[in-house]
């Protein structure tokens, strides 16, 4: 499907006629160690995958929708899967996700845990890149939780889902590596079966066609082999949302950040979700299992109580750490000195909103309301029971001190009282 094309406002690159989509990556990416031009019905791996749709890009890949057909014959439709193709300039066999992938498969296999199934190099005009296949998963908790409004997980479900978080960042540090990103925008929810072998027809009758631009230059020369024809809209996420898609279980994702706990990176820097960094992130530059506790924490907390407990959308450090000092109370020495909103607190009454006293502003009814159609969200807004906020407080109070050395660890976590609480 094409559509109209408009009056040329600015040029990408000083090349390219700006794409009319939405969502779309840059076109000047698509150079010499850049993207991979893929378009729709390509098959990669002498023909084992087929591409299907566009899922999503970022700077370091584009994602696609493909069928793996090597079964098909023996099951109505080969099953449905993502792959992720990486730039040239960074695709390697030790990129994070293959190692991590390669070591989790050898001693910590799980279903909480999204993998790469397959990976196999493409060469193209920009350079070789690696192709990495993984399982078709749904959305994410985050986008669960903020699409169209602001939502809370039931009760039940939000303790299962952050169990099944805790479990596997637990299989993570316990094959020896940190993860480095742990949070709700990496933790997907899984789609039902029937969703991962839907036929060609009903993945575009769900989804729709693929929507694509034609590719321009702006003096009219040819496109040259660097770029594709056309650039193709990724599919709004918003569709996998339907409940029906979704399997109350979920899998943690992304290993990109990742790196063996015993042979951390000379260069590497923390780059999480600043609402997710520890304190030592954010003074020290370091990051190691005790900051995936920090992060996981703190998706803990946006799973049951339905909002971040840092809000994301605050854009500098300075923001977040007063957030957390707002919470938390004053930062030990040497950091509190390095602290440059120091001198709004008042030292005698530091904390403002605390963990708990968040916890307890929760919802309006004390009544469990029962519905003839279980749902994944809650059908009114519950508060918590007393004891769940002290189990909860306890458990992120522990999760979340200040020294890494303080905090427990993943598995002192998982066997923590608050996932086994019960009404």
């Amino acid at each position: 499907m094409n559509r109209p094309h408009f009056p040329i406002l600015f040029v990408f690159g000083d090349r390219y006629i700006p794409c009319q989509l939405d969502r779309v990556e840059d076109v000047v990416e698509y150079r010499p160690g850049g993207f991979h031009p893929v378009n729709i019905g390509d098959e990669f791996a002498d023909g084992r995958y087929k591409i299907l749709h566009k899922l999503g890009f970022g700077g370091s890949s584009t994602v696609w929708l493909a069928r793996d057909q090597r079964f098909i014959g023996m099951r109505r439709y080969g099953k449905l899967v993502v792959i992720k193709a990486l730039r040239a300039n960074i695709s390697s066999v030790n990129y994070p996700d293959l190692v991590v992938a390669r070591s989790l498969q050898q001693s910590q296999p799980s279903n909480s845990l999204r993998i790469i199934d397959d990976h196999f190099v493409v060469d193209g005009p920009n350079g070789s890149h690696e192709f990495l296949v993984s399982a078709l998963a749904g959305p994410s908790v985050r986008a669960m939780l903020d699409f169209p409004e602001r939502r809370r997980l039931r009760a039940d479900l939000a303790r299962k889902v952050a169990a099944q978080a805790a479990c596997a960042l637990e299989r993570i540090h316990c094959a020896g590596f940190v993860h480095g990103d742990f949070t709700t925008s990496n933790l997907l929810f899984q789609l039902s079966d029937h969703a991962t072998e839907w036929s060609d027809r009903e993945v575009y009758e769900y989804f729709g066609a693929p929507v694509t631009d034609t590719v321009r230059t702006c003096n009219g020369e040819p496109v040259g082999p660097h770029a594709p024809s056309q650039l193709i809209e990724a599919i709004d996420h918003s569709m996998f949302m339907e409940t029906h898609l979704l399997q109350e279980d979920i899998m943690a994702i992304d290993f990109g950040q990742a790196y063996a706990i015993l042979d951390p990176p000379k260069d590497y820097r923390p780059n999480a979700m600043l609402s997710y960094m520890s304190p030592e992130a954010f003074f020290e530059l370091r990051a190691g299992p005790e900051a995936d506790v920090w992060a996981l924490g703190c998706a803990i907390f946006e799973i049951r109580a339905g909002f971040p407990l840092f809000d994301y959308f605050f854009p500098s450090s300075t923001e977040i750490l007063t957030q957390i000092v707002t919470t938390l109370g004053r930062l030990p020495n040497p950091w509190w000195d390095a602290f440059k909103n120091q001198a709004q607190f008042d030292e005698d009454d530091l904390v403002v909103s605390s963990i708990r006293d968040q916890l307890c502003s929760l919802g309006t009814s004390d009544e469990i309301l029962t519905s003839n159609e279980r749902t994944i969200f809650e059908v009114s807004e519950m508060r918590m029971d007393g004891k769940e906020v002290d189990l909860l407080v306890d458990l992120l109070g522990k999760m979340m001190r200040y020294r890494p050395e303080d905090r427990i660890e993943i598995r002192e976590v998982v066997n923590h009282a608050w996932f086994k609480f019960s009404w």
